[in-house]
């Protein structure tokens, strides 16, 4: 159930650093306003917020990449998708909006970058630590020095992160799956950004995350950082079938290498997912 990042683009380069420089340019925008006064928007629910910020910062993301790689596709929280291209950019211009309008300095710019249907890389940019992550088929770089991650072989041993249970999805399901979770896991955390604990996990900082209600532009980049350090990346879509189709990835685990994923509660809890068929292993 691992995707493999794609490795046979002779633009991968370009498209990392692209990334990387809209990344950059928007994270420093976003941090200029951080505990600024910011006017809050609701989406279709209580919990998922939206700011002036968030739509300024997806349009220099766009137009950035629209000048660098114009034959492009791009999906992004705020303005859905469009383009054509064999380069698909999947972007969350402030994954955290909660934290960043509340003041909490726990937030990210991210850009995950597929090609041909394959994932290639993905860059998280934390404006408030100035920490890029980069993750290819060259490796994974945390501000440039080689990062990797690692993850404990017993959930008893291991820290998970999560954002369980969201608003909008089944009661018993979410509170169960926090339950088991609580029960099994050394330390379980809800930061409230599902990139930056993805780059979490694919640095060594936590062993494991999962999410089981995700978009692609939520966990695209942070993917593709999980595997370029080493780690492994269990992906369903929403009928329970396996993906390395980041758009079509509705649930997922992702670990730090040496997590014992298969006999992990997580693996259980995946399996619960809405849609989710009972033999995924």
């Amino acid at each position: 159930m691992t995707t493999l990042l794609a490795t046979d683009c002779p633009d991968a380069d370009h498209f990392i650093r692209v990334a990387q420089s809209a990344a950059l340019e928007a994270g420093r925008y976003v941090s200029s306003h951080f505990k600024g006064p910011i006017t809050v928007d609701y989406k279709a629910r209580s919990s998922d917020v939206v700011t002036e910020h968030d739509r300024r910062a997806e349009q220099m993301i766009r137009k950035a990449i629209l000048a660098a790689a114009p034959a492009s596709q791009i999906w992004g929280e705020e303005y859905g998708g469009g383009g054509e291209g064999e380069v698909v950019w999947y972007v969350d211009p402030i994954d955290g909006t909660s934290n960043f309008a509340g003041g909490l300095p726990y937030y990210c710019v991210s850009i995950g970058v597929a090609w041909r249907g394959r994932l290639l890389g993905g860059v998280i940019y934390d404006p408030e630590r100035d920490e890029m992550f980069v993750g290819s088929a060259e490796g994974l770089r945390l501000n440039n020095r080689a990062a990797g991650s690692r993850g404990q072989p017993r959930d008893s041993d291991s820290v998970c992160l999560t954002n369980l249970p969201h608003e909008g999805m089944d009661d018993r399901l979410g509170l169960e799956a926090l339950g088991d979770l609580l029960v099994r896991f050394r330390a379980v955390r809800r930061l409230g950004s599902s990139a930056l604990a993805l780059a979490y996990v694919a640095t060594g900082r936590a062993d494991v995350c999962c999410e089981l209600t995700t978009k692609p532009w939520d966990h695209a980049a942070g993917a593709a950082l999980v595997l370029a350090g080493g780690g492994g990346f269990a992906g369903l879509d929403s009928g329970g079938r396996e993906s390395g189709d980041m758009g079509a990835v509705a649930h997922y685990v992702a670990y730090g290498a040496g997590f014992g994923f298969s006999g992990s509660v997580l693996n259980a809890i995946l399996n619960k997912a809405p849609g989710v068929r009972s033999d995924v292993q």
